[in-house]
């Protein structure tokens, strides 16, 4: 009957249901697969001819079950098969696992074919055990401690298949089905408010972290701006969690964990200590990093600034950066004059920047996953006269314009905005709107994608999350999944295949509508040419910028493999060739710069952020940029 309901309200109430109906639902078969066998290492593709796919949704519609929950279960009597497989070579010792042979385990995902039958997934699951026993053995675990991390890790996750409820197979289907309309439409079962919390924002409350679930591991999104993890400085988007501990404790290994399980074990009291283990990739080293878990401060998330000097005239550059688009409603809302915002707190730095006589102001809007939409159009709204700034299109076409009515100016001078890959929902509208007035410069890389907006619907059992909206920026342009392209790019050092809307298999497509009737100021654009004439001129002899470019590189390189080496001689030579390569890197950015050499990256480690902005090479060139702008429309500087 749920499902039943849940199938109805998305054909009812998705902001696009229409096109997903047409041309989505063949989809929904390989998503239930896929839920169920992301890494096609469980079913063969003898089991594949005996599932009907093609009529899953329909079931799905009609309430019919039957088919999916025994394939769901199929899937679990298989991981209990690899994992005693896993466990049986294992009880023979570290000997069993041969790491001398020539062989690859090749990058598993939608578009790998299944095994053909038992036998072959039997060799595929020898080679999954070979590569995870070489991961630890990088780790600097002997042979014995690698046995017995792996044994505790498989039996942990066994007991976890034991433990399964028809609720999770449930959930694991109809979100599986959701999917198919778009990657932030989803069912939430009944729960108790923590877990709720857990489900809408998958935020690690304590030591400010955003999660998803990636095959068997836990990968990190993005991390809360003022929490913990942020303000140490070490974890980064992209890393998984392999292991967490509290305080002095153990670490329980969390591979294969559910990420609500792996939530729980991080949650905890306000000043108690919580250590995870973190890896980068496959052959990256792996690092414990120690927190202190901590609530999320509004001062720690609130705008800040500071100037930089660039030139042969030391010309001085102003920069607010914003972490969030944030307000705090509860104080305003009880009439408090001094109540904090986003848009007040920016007010405030561009009157003390004015009073520095500052040539130019940058608006930092990396990592700035959103926020309050209010707060982005208003902020907007200091940079210009009265204007719309953005527009939000409901199911039906229904079009709602939001923008600025004050016709004061606060900031008319030069400015730039920087974003990255993280940027998303409310600062693509601000970067956007930038754009589209002509205001400024845009510069960095693409945003995040982010154009739809999600409401909560009622069911008899949970709630349905899903979009109901997309924003439009002025020019008619969406920024759902293409995000906001700048005038000048950057080197992003986030893979677009890994982080961002785009890297979503469901995602709804770039579009447009009407743009509306507004004044540009001015048209930067249209000086761009000689902005990255001279930028590239710049960036080929900057040391900083230099190093930025082959770090990123190479980190696309390692990532863009589609296959990894089973013997365990050539894996040390490749770990230790990308650490010298990157060592070499950094000496050469080094030498460079007058500085003495370094004979092991672990040198720069630091227990958390020094902040040096002439040491950030984006920030900085961005303030060349703005300032090669000045130089070339002088009026800029008088406006």
């Amino acid at each position: 009957m749920l499902a039943q309901i849940i199938s109805r309200e998305l054909e009812r109430r998705h902001l696009a249901s229409d096109i997903v109906l047409s041309e989505r639902k063949p989809m929904v078969g390989q998503l239930i697969l896929k839920a169920i066998d992301p890494a096609r290492s469980l079913l063969t593709q003898q089991d594949i001819k005996n599932i009907p796919v093609k009529s899953l949704p329909n079931q799905i519609e009609s309430g019919n079950l039957e088919t999916i929950y025994r394939l769901y279960g199929l899937s679990l009597t298989r991981s209990e098969e690899r994992l005693d497989f896993w466990l049986s070579t294992l009880s023979k010792g570290a000997g069993a696992i041969d790491l001398s042979d020539i062989e690859e385990l090749q990058v598993r995902d939608q578009g790998t074919p299944w095994v053909s039958d038992l036998p072959a997934l039997k060799d595929l699951w020898r080679k999954q055990l070979e590569n995870q026993a070489i991961n630890l053995l990088l780790a600097d675990r002997s042979e014995t401690e690698m046995v017995k991390a792996l044994v505790r890790r498989y039996k942990s996750q066994k007991n976890r298949i034991e433990q399964t409820r028809p609720d999770d197979i449930f959930s694991g289907v109809i979100n599986a089905y959701a999917s198919a309309y778009d990657p932030h439409t989803s069912y939430l079962p009944p729960a108790d408010s923590e877990t709720f919390n857990i489900n809408m924002s998958l935020s690690l409350q304590g030591i400010g972290a955003v999660l998803q679930s990636e095959d068997e591991f836990t990968k990190i999104v993005n991390l809360i701006p003022g929490g913990p993890a942020d303000m140490d400085g070490r974890l980064k988007p992209a890393d998984r969690i392999l292991g967490v501990a509290q305080g002095l404790k153990p670490f329980e290994d969390v591979v294969g964990w559910r990420l609500d399980e792996v939530v729980q074990l991080i949650r905890g009291p306000k000043g108690s200590q919580v250590r995870l283990e973190v890896q980068a990739g496959d052959d990256a080293p792996h690092r414990e990093i120690v927190l202190i878990r901590d609530r999320v401060q509004l001062e720690e998330q609130s705008a800040k600034s500071y100037t930089v000097e660039v030139g042969e005239n030391r010309k001085k550059i102003g920069v607010i950066i914003i972490p969030t688009f944030y307000s705090d409603f509860t104080a305003k809302q009880a009439g408090d004059p001094n109540y904090r915002s986003t848009t007040r707190d920016v007010k405030k730095l561009l009157e003390e920047l004015q009073q520095q006589n500052v040539d130019g102001v940058i608006v930092d809007l990396r990592n700035n996953g959103g926020g309050s939409l209010q707060e982005a159009y208003e902020l907007f709204g200091l940079f210009i006269p009265r204007g719309p700034v953005v527009q939000i299109q409901s199911a039906g076409g229904r079009t709602d314009v939001r923008g600025d009515r004050d016709p004061g100016v606060f900031w008319e001078g030069p400015m730039a905005v920087l974003v990255n890959r993280l940027s998303a929902s409310a600062s693509e509208i601000f970067a956007g709107a930038v754009q589209d007035y002509g205001r400024g410069l845009v510069i960095g890389s693409q945003t995040f994608g982010k154009g739809t907006v999600q409401a909560l619907l009622p069911v008899n059992k949970g709630q349905l999350k899903l979009t109901i909206a997309k924003f439009y920026r002025i020019s008619g342009q969406s920024t759902q999944h293409q995000g906001v392209i700048p005038d000048i790019q950057f080197p992003s050092a986030f893979d677009p295949n890994e982080i961002g809307e785009s890297a979503l298999d469901t995602a709804l497509p770039w579009d447009q509508i009407r743009s509306l009737r507004y004044r540009p100021i001015d048209s930067p654009q249209t000086r761009t040419s000689q902005l990255i004439d001279r930028h590239q001129a710049r960036i080929a002899a900057d040391p900083n910028f230099k190093a930025l470019i082959k770090r990123t590189e190479q980190a696309l390189e390692l990532r863009g493999e589609k296959g990894t080496s089973l013997n365990l001689e050539i894996r040390i030579k490749e770990r230790e060739t990308n650490k010298q390569t990157l060592l070499d890197i950094e000496n050469t950015r080094r030498l460079d710069l007058g500085l003495p050499a370094i004979e092991g990256m672990s040198e720069l480690e630091t227990e958390g952020k020094d902040f040096d902005p002439t040491d950030d090479a984006s920030l900085m060139e961005s303030a060349r940029i703005l300032l090669d702008e000045i130089q070339i429309n002088p009026r800029l500087a008088g406006l």
